[in-house]
């Protein structure tokens, strides 16, 4: 069940400081984005979950089955955050649709409040330089979501899973195909020019050791460069193509 708002509190004191049993996170932002990521933490029991949002009725995107507190107010005001229990705060997720704001909470959180763990979500990639250069964590939905369609746009191209910016390294998924079966994960690895993360195998997944053998369905998370690509082209199933989608 959903907990109720937090009641208007005239004067908060310093309220129990951080390092308890349970873990207390505060979202600012209750979007469709922040909605979700409060429902999932707050399934778990050891967590204490706040989502702030100005909006009363943004509240509404919670499911039934979120167990945490809502609060309605700005989550760049001081007043408001300390109402959310920050000084024992663990840590503070900003996704609101401002990218000021985000920036604003996060750096209140961190410098006045010394909280261990906060990220910020970023609209404008162009500001990234600037988030870097203060050390913040962030998330660039719009950097991020682009990669995604553009990587399943193009032709030969793995499903991706993470994507680091300034390097040509990335995570992606592969299937294992007739070619690949039988070796190890130390052939698989192409003399260092990709590394095997994990392999989802049936309904098991496992961390491979080097000499242990790749089978043929094998779902395998690698960080790969792209020179590695052309040596998978025949021990791995070809990516989802227009070609492949029309043998299906």
């Amino acid at each position: 069940m959903r907990a109720g708002p937090f009641p208007v509190a005239p004067d908060v004191g310093p309220g129990p400081v951080r390092g308890g049993c349970n873990v207390h996170i505060i979202i600012g932002g209750c979007g469709r984005l922040g909605a979700e990521i409060a429902e999932q933490l707050s399934h778990d029991a050891d967590n204490d979950v706040v989502i702030i949002d100005v909006d009363a009725l943004a509240f509404d995107r919670l499911g039934t089955s979120f167990n945490g507190e809502t609060l309605t107010g700005d989550c760049t005001d001081r007043d408001v955050l300390e109402q959310a229990g920050i000084q024992r705060a663990d840590g503070l997720i900003a996704v609101t649709r401002s990218d000021n704001a985000n920036l604003m909470a996060v750096e209140v959180a961190t410098h006045l409040y010394d909280v261990p763990s906060t990220i910020a979500r970023l609209f404008n990639p162009d500001r990234e330089h600037v988030y870097r250069k203060l050390g913040i964590r962030y998330v660039s939905s719009t950097n991020t979501i682009a990669k995604l369609f553009l990587n399943e746009f193009r032709d030969e191209s793995y499903p991706l899973h993470v994507d680091y910016p300034d390097s040509d390294v990335a995570i992606v998924e592969v299937e294992i195909d007739t070619g690949g079966h039988g070796l190890t994960v130390e052939e698989f690895e192409q003399d260092g020019l990709l590394r095997v993360a994990a392999v989802h195998r049936g309904a098991r997944v496992f961390l491979p050791d080097r000499t242990d053998r790749l089978e043929r369905d094998d779902v395998v998370a690698v960080a790969m460069k792209p020179a590695a690509h052309r040596g998978l082209t025949h021990l791995v199933r070809s990516p989802f193509t227009p070609d492949r989608a029309r043998e299906a």
